[in-house]
């Protein structure tokens, strides 16, 4: 039997708990129940509800969320007392942020929300979390970065594992809240995104404001992430 992997953090965007952008993700991945679900699509829906069950595993147990920071394991010289006190001190010192409104997207044969623009000022905040908790991470096995490699990563993009753990960040960052796994049939595809269209329509279109980082927590690789602490920018926090 194989040893349990080590607790894993990150830092994540969350919205704030029972706004509509929450009500919304909570009410697709699943954690208020098939019942909740079933009720917004109505009875026109072309995927069940056991199906979005399946191709929403992933975004539900990492949950509701926008990466600023990767999953990462606490190398030997920290403890998570130590991650939040840091977490506190970083968030201390920034300011909300408006991003331009979200939409609906396919990255790849996924489906996500992303904002109709970039940011320079979500940009920034990004690659500041990943320099801040840098020292925090416990570097990648051999294994964990060829696993990486396995999706044809781009030279840019090897450098950004090799150097902080995950391929996808700095010039690589794009900013997105996950919906689904990936979806390999396009109709299928199409299907679900029409049903996500209906869903999202109160969330569309509005700017998103982010001030506050959440610490998530997992206990080991493929348990359910959860948020630890939410903390607020500014000298609130």
């Amino acid at each position: 039997m194989a040893a349990p992997t080590a607790p894993r953090y990150a830092i994540y965007y969350a919205p704030d708990p029972d706004s509509a952008l929450d009500t919304f993700g909570q009410t697709w991945l699943g954690h208020r129940g098939p019942e909740a679900l079933a009720a917004a699509i109505g009875k026109d829906g072309k995927v069940s509800i056991a199906r979005i069950g399946q191709l929403t595993e992933s975004p539900r147990r990492y949950g509701f969320h926008g990466t600023l920071k990767p999953p990462f394991e606490l190398n030997v010289a920290n403890r998570a007392e130590g991650l939040l006190a840091a977490a506190r001190v970083f968030a201390r010192s920034r300011s909300p942020i408006e991003l331009p409104p979200l939409e609906l997207a396919v990255i790849g044969k996924f489906i996500a929300l992303t904002p109709v623009a970039e940011s320079a000022a979500l940009e920034r905040l990004a690659a500041a979390c990943v320099r801040a908790f840098e020292g925090f991470r416990t570097p990648l096995s051999t294994q964990q970065e060829e696993d990486y490699k396995l999706n044809k990563l781009t030279v840019h993009q090897e450098q950004m594992l090799e150097h902080w753990g995950y391929p996808y960040v700095m010039e690589e960052f794009r900013f997105h809240i996950s919906l689904t796994d990936r979806i390999d049939d396009d109709g299928e595809r199409d299907a679900v995104m029409g049903l996500l269209t209906k869903l999202a329509q109160p969330i569309l279109g509005q700017p998103l404001r982010i001030r506050d980082i959440v610490v998530f927590a997992q206990d080991a690789l493929g348990q359910p992430m959860k948020p630890l602490e939410r903390i607020p920018f500014g000298r609130g926090a």
